[in-house]
Order: structure tokens, then sequence, then C-alpha cells
């Protein structure tokens, strides 16, 4: 079985733009004669690899908390995109699974949201800091989230082949939170999936 962690670092990941950086403090070390290590990490719920939740562009959207731990682990397919418009042809060619990691610059359009969840999408990925674009962040997220797809970003799928994987990507539970870091992993199949 083959395992790639696709997690970025959180304290060596650099921050979105207006965003603080996360911090790891020392509260108590053995070096100082204590009996235990302890730290306090202060952070951006979006820093790092990190699920964004509806309530991060809803104003009444689901919590990181109550989103079902499910979203989060299963059949996963990882794609290599162009950095163009993604719309509803181009995913109409390529393979599907509920959760898609996007990787490369590609930005999905509308038609291409609506399309994926009609599908049965239930978790869309990005290797960039964010789905949305600088210019443009609310559109993708509030069309992605509004259907309660959950947004999966800041991968890192450098080496990672095109594929089908098997994800795990749980974030933190945190009750009343817009979105949580995780540590997002991929497992290859031994063999190829059973297609049903």
């Amino acid at each position: 079985m083959k395992v790639y962690d696709i997690s970025r670092d959180l304290l060596k990941t650099p921050p979105y733009p207006g965003d603080d950086p996360p911090s790891l403090r020392a509260l108590h070390r053995m070096k100082d004669g204590e009996s235990y290590n302890l730290s306090r990490l202060e952070t951006s719920m979006h820093a790092g690899t990190h699920v964004d939740a509806p309530l991060h562009f809803i104003q009444k959207g689901k919590d990181i908390a109550s989103m079902p731990a499910d979203l989060f682990v299963g059949d996963c397919v990882v794609l290599t995109v162009p950095k163009t418009p993604l719309d509803s042809m181009y995913f109409m060619s390529r393979p599907f699974a509920p959760r898609i990691l996007l990787h490369g610059k590609g930005q999905l359009t509308e038609s291409a949201i609506a399309y994926l969840y009609n599908k049965g999408l239930v978790l869309i990925g990005t290797d960039s800091q964010s789905i949305g674009t600088y210019s443009d962040e609310l559109s993708a997220h509030t069309a992605l989230l509004g259907y309660g797809i959950a947004v999966l970003e800041n991968l890192e799928l450098r080496g990672v082949p095109d594929g089908r994987y098997i994800l795990s990507a749980a974030p933190l539970k945190v009750s009343g939170a817009e979105g949580a870091p995780c540590r997002a992993v991929l497992i290859a199949y031994d063999e190829a999936p059973v297609q049903a």
C-alpha cells in the first residue's frame, strides 16, 4: 500500500495574503526542567492544508463541526488540469469520483460546479491556496459551499500521479468555525478499484 502525504506543513506554508502566519509557542519544555513538553498554536483556520465549511462564505451555512465526517474519507480522483476555465464539458470526458483533487491552476466555472454536484461530488480540492481566484474569491466558493460541497485547499500534489485513490482529509472538529486545518493523505489502490 502506498500512502501520499498531501498536506503542507502548517508553520512553513506562506499564509494567504492579508492573513497572519501561524505561530507555535512553547509553554513548557523538558530542556527547561519540566517533566513534559507543551505548546500553544495560534493560527487562522485557513492556514496550510485546510477545509472550508459553508459558513466561510454563507451567513447561515454549516460550521466545520457540523459537516459529516464521511465527506472527507473515500473514493477520490486526482486530475492535472490546464490553466484555463474548467467547464462542464471538460469534466464530461474525465474520470469521476465523489471527491476530486485538482492539480494545477485551472478555475472551475459555474457550469462545471453544477455538473459535478449533479454527478454526486461531495468534496473538491486544489493545490492552490484557494479554489477561487484572487480577483474573484466569491463565485466558486459560494457555488460549491451553497451545494454543500466541502472545499479542501492548499494541498501538496507534486509527485502524485493522476488516478484513483482513497482520500482521508478530516478537518479538526471546531464548533462555530468556518473552516479548519487537516492532515490530508491519499492511499493508492493496490489493484484497480472495481467499478459498479
